[in-house]
């Protein structure tokens, strides 16, 4: 299976390189934006993930370009209590922080008492889930195309879905929960602003909220909402496994011209 870094162990710690398919249609050697909060989220779940508790928020920032130069990761505690936990996460590159997160454990109990309302959610399902690991790893989904494999068959204005097997973060690891959910959760940027002009938003933000992480290797995003106004846009996905809705995810964006998507490996159906 393909990855997202290869990883330099050095006295210093893990060094993250970004391979080929990382890259981004945003410039030559920008990273897109999954391989990013993958990364970010990884290595949150091993530094810092607790049993016991479920990663309920992570927000991340995307201050600068990600280039595909040498990358260090460094997490911190930022509060320890007996039902939640905040940790903080930079990715450098350099002598600058070019991505950081935050993310927000809870502890795992019961369910409130009562009823509530809730809205009737389910993301449309693709026709299989069965590709092997060489082959196709990415479904998508607007009304007027149907479910296809090749994204440029959906530059339309309908409402917009994608199921995504993501790859490796670093190679020779699959993917946990956490990762595999962040990663596809940045395409909340991709079925929020895709349409007649392609993607002509780039999104600095990603924020994921969870009831509790993906039990499959796909997960799905749906398109919830987009607005915009003066070159700013904000729009919200329902994130999904092949059991139902696990969370939401949120970004904003601004005007931008549109990526050139055929040096784009990510989203793509390569993996």
């Amino acid at each position: 299976m393909t990855h997202f870094f290869d990883v330099d162990h050095t006295d210093d710690g893990p060094r993250y390189r970004a391979t080929e398919i990382s890259l981004s249609g945003w410039g030559p050697d920008h990273v897109a934006g999954p391989a990013v909060t993958g990364l970010l989220a990884q290595v949150l779940d091993d530094d810092q993930g607790v049993d016991g508790f479920t990663p309920g928020r992570i927000t991340v920032e995307l201050l600068r370009p990600f280039r595909t130069g040498p990358t260090t990761v460094r997490t911190e505690v930022v509060r320890t209590g007996r039902r939640i936990i905040v940790c903080h996460a930079e990715a450098v590159q350099g002598d600058r922080v070019v991505a950081i997160a935050t993310a927000v454990q809870y502890r795992r109990t019961q369910n409130a008492y009562g009823e509530r309302w809730r809205p009737d959610l389910e993301i449309p399902a693709p026709p299989s889930f069965d590709a092997a690991p060489s082959e196709r790893v990415a479904w998508y989904h607007s009304d007027s195309a149907g479910w296809t494999a090749d994204l440029a068959d959906h530059r339309n204005a309908d409402r917009f879905s994608a199921w995504w097997r993501p790859p490796q973060v670093t190679a020779g690891r699959e993917p946990g929960p956490y990762a595999r959910v962040a990663m596809v959760a940045e395409w909340t940027s991709l079925v929020t602003n895709v349409g007649t002009n392609w993607v002509p938003y780039i999104n600095g933000d990603l924020t994921i909220a969870l009831t509790r992480l993906p039990e499959s290797e796909w997960v799905g995003v749906q398109a919830m909402s987009h607005t915009d106004a003066d070159g700013i846009a904000v729009g919200t996905s329902t994130l999904a496994d092949e059991h139902g809705v696990i969370g939401s995810g949120m970004i904003t964006a601004i005007a931008n011209e549109h990526p050139d998507m055929a040096k784009s490996s990510v989203p793509s159906d390569r993996g």
